[in-house]
């Protein structure tokens, strides 16, 4: 074990927290721990295999287990709405009763088409509310901990996410090895232990909600909520046409972000159908596409946290964006060698992209949002992944697999067959990866030289 990694395990502890955010933390740990079994079994690192191994999924199917994380974000802004005015640790505990209500749901899916659409449809939802989820808990974060150390919780809080969310494939892909039919027990046991993180969350105490709910309420009212210029209550085409600090890093995000959603599909389907008639396809499957991800992740999650905690998300940016640019490299000379030992470079890369992305996700909007604002930016930064999510891993399969020859429907047009261009897809993201890092690059420049490259407070 590495000295940052076990500097990290023993700061877990909440006796190592503040008092102040200490009872919130405790409840943070406990749900993250419970919670984790139900919404790994929803990523598609996992369920994308299953889907291939088990329910037989085609690629566009495979494409919409993928995607659905993504595109799940244009909830977001909903949840938002959703959310105002409610309390903010019961409307959270709602929504993972939900989802484990889904999950369970999954166990009596029949092995043939309809049970593959089923399948799909149930990860599509069952990520829409994992959207809404994330939403809403941004806001507690930001009530809950200070800024100067809040990206450190947060990461302690995603480092148990993690180290359940990697053991999970390591028990699942075997067992569905074995048995097939395993997953009629594996979903329910993790929707069960959900049950217990909404318990937790539900005792959660979130500090001055009250003021909070009140500004939802009457937000012209409250002297201290942030308002348009023409005094009306600000809202998602307002935020960026006003904040153009943010409408810029949203542009940069966006070519990141598509080359990230691209290459990580295409890569997990590169990956999945270079080893799916293998005895343990299921395995080696989750192994590559979800465990090593995670344990990379992991293992650099503390470190990213350190660096955000002293950075501006644009600065921070800039040394992140490098491993999208690596990771799309490595992907590209992977897949068009296609030797098994190759296909673990980008994955040991993507981790560490994934360590700091995960923490960038949750926090770096704050640092151009005032905290009456910080679930209004939450939900545009997701929108704006949503946008990304509805055609990026789409558009990805299509140019790497291409497509069979078919007949639009009441029509005589056919359309031919194409082959896609295979690994040139790596090419397409790696250029797109090194647009996103030069456009933080010169944000990055452009803020300092405006005085505003230093972290937000509050």
């Amino acid at each position: 074990m590495t000295d940052p990694l076990r500097r990290a395990l023993t700061a877990l502890h909440p006796a190592r927290q503040a008092p102040l955010v200490r009872h919130a933390y405790r409840r943070e740990l406990w749900s993250a721990a419970s919670f984790s079994p139900a919404a790994a079994l929803l990523e598609g690192g996992v369920v994308g295999v299953l889907s291939k191994t088990v329910f037989d999924v085609g690629n566009f199917g495979f494409a919409a287990i993928m995607a659905a994380p993504m595109f799940a974000n244009l909830t977001s802004l909903l949840w938002t709405r959703a959310a105002r005015g409610r309390r903010k640790a019961r409307f959270i505990a709602g929504i993972m009763a939900t989802v484990c209500v889904l999950l369970a749901a999954v166990a009596v899916l029949p092995l043939s088409p309809a049970g593959s659409a089923g399948l799909v449809a149930a990860v599509v939802i069952g990520r829409c509310l994992l959207a809404g989820i994330t939403t809403v808990r941004s806001a507690v974060w930001r009530l809950n901990f200070p800024r100067d150390s809040r990206a450190r919780i947060a990461g302690n809080t995603l480092l148990v996410t993690m180290l359940v969310s990697a053991a999970i494939p390591l028990a699942v892909g075997p067992l569905l090895d074995a048995y097939p039919q395993a997953f009629r027990a594996i979903y329910p046991l993790a929707a069960v232990l959900g049950v217990v993180a909404v318990i937790q969350i539900l005792g959660l105490r979130v500090r001055t909600e009250p003021s909070l709910i009140r500004a939802e309420h009457n937000p012209v009212d409250d002297p201290d909520t942030p308002l348009r210029r023409d005094g009306r209550p600000h809202g998602f085409v307002s935020v960026l046409a006003e904040d153009h600090r943010f409408r810029r890093y949203m542009i940069c995000q966006f070519f990141a972000g598509v080359a990230n959603m691209m290459g990580t599909t295409a890569f997990a389907l590169v990956i999945i159908e270079h080893i799916r008639h293998r005895d343990d396809a299921n395995g080696l499957g989750m192994l590559l596409t979800a465990t090593v991800p995670l344990l990379l992740a992991m293992v650099s999650l503390p470190l990213w946290s350190r660096l955000l905690d002293r950075s501006h998300i644009t600065s921070y940016r800039i040394t992140h964006g490098m491993t999208w640019v690596i990771a799309q490299s490595l992907s590209a000379v992977a897949a068009w060698y296609g030797h098994l030992w190759m296909l673990f470079l980008p994955q040991v890369v993507n981790g560490m992209m994934k360590g700091g992305g995960m923490i960038a996700w949750q926090l770096g909007h704050n640092d151009f949002a005032d905290k009456r604002l910080a679930s209004l930016y939450m939900g545009i930064h997701q929108t704006f992944a949503g946008v990304r999510g509805a055609f990026a891993p789409f558009l990805a399969v299509w140019l790497l697999a291409g497509h069979d020859p078919f007949v639009f429907p009441f029509t005589q047009m056919q359309i031919d067959a194409w082959p896609g261009i295979g690994a040139g897809v790596f090419v397409i993201t790696t250029l797109l990866a090194i647009g996103g890092w030069l456009g933080f690059w010169r944000l990055s420049v452009v803020l300092k030289r405006e005085g505003a490259g230093n972290a937000a407070d509050g």
